[in-house]
């Protein structure tokens, strides 16, 4: 069963060609429109799961057309592909956002040919990028096919560099989860402060429910701070898991379940 229609857009002229791509609870949308009189890729999210929506970005800015987008969503990264003629001849182009769709890099050019290419479509898992497409370059339509291997960051990022008051392991957030989670993690002083300058050393590791191991998340000298980790189940089987940090003399297990 499904829901009444949402309008996301409401220009003068043609909204056209969307994609869709979700995590946890973040909707991402991407499309074109000629709003500004050219053919741009616009992006929009919903935090909510779809109830609400924020303001439209736009996302590229040139004279030619920008075409046919495609998005994919793997936990505060997303992942944008789509084709245009800004240098003369249609190309595959790509943009990334990693802090949820707030702020985007500088475009890449994925291919260089003399003929076409058209149409992209991106997915990614773990770390690595995928985009296919179809051009002519060797005198017929073909399907090809690129990957960056380490194009989707994936790991640990300091949110927040202020000391805090204990060390502490949160539960996971969503929980359950399909396929990715964030942990927070805290690291605080020891109380002698020699982990101040350098750090303390922390591991976070998973487990599956019969205590093997299966990812090491972190594994290094953490500065105090609060600390967000993904991790992204796709490889793995459905089932509970726990994760387990040891940072100095502090430990502690919490349990996460993913649901496919």
């Amino acid at each position: 069963s499904w829901e009444t229609d949402t309008r996301l857009t409401n220009n003068p002229s043609y909204s056209e060609r969307p994609s869709v791509s979700v995590s946890g609870s973040d909707v991402h949308v991407v499309w074109i429109d000629d709003r500004d009189g050219n053919f741009e890729i616009y992006y929009n999210r919903s935090s909510d799961g779809g109830l609400s929506w924020g303001t439209d970005t736009r996302l590229t800015n040139n004279s030619s057309y920008s075409e046919s987008p495609s998005v994919s969503v793997s936990g505060s990264a997303v992942h944008v592909v789509w084709y245009g003629y800004r240098d003369g001849n249609d190309e595959i182009y790509y943009n990334r956002s990693s802090d949820g769709g707030l702020n985007w890099g500088a475009d890449t050019r994925l291919t260089n040919n003399s003929a076409s290419s058209y149409y992209p479509s991106v997915s990614v898992s773990g770390s690595a990028v995928h985009v296919v497409w179809y051009d002519y370059r060797d005198g017929n339509a073909e399907i090809y096919y690129k990957r960056d291997p380490t194009g989707n960051p994936i790991g640990i990022i300091n949110i927040n560099t202020e000391i805090p008051k204990e060390f502490k392991l949160e539960q996971n957030y969503p929980n359950p989860f399909n396929p990715v989670t964030k942990i927070k993690i805290k690291i605080s002083l020891l109380p002698d402060g020699r982990q101040e300058g350098l750090g303390v050393f922390t591991s976070l590791i998973i487990y599956d429910i019969i205590g093997r191991e299966v990812a090491t998340l972190v594994n290094e000298q953490l500065r105090p701070g609060t600390y967000e980790i993904d991790w992204d189940g796709s490889n793995y089987t459905s089932g509970v898991y726990y994760y387990r940090i040891i940072s100095g003399n502090f430990t502690d297990v919490k349990k996460m379940i993913l649901v496919k």
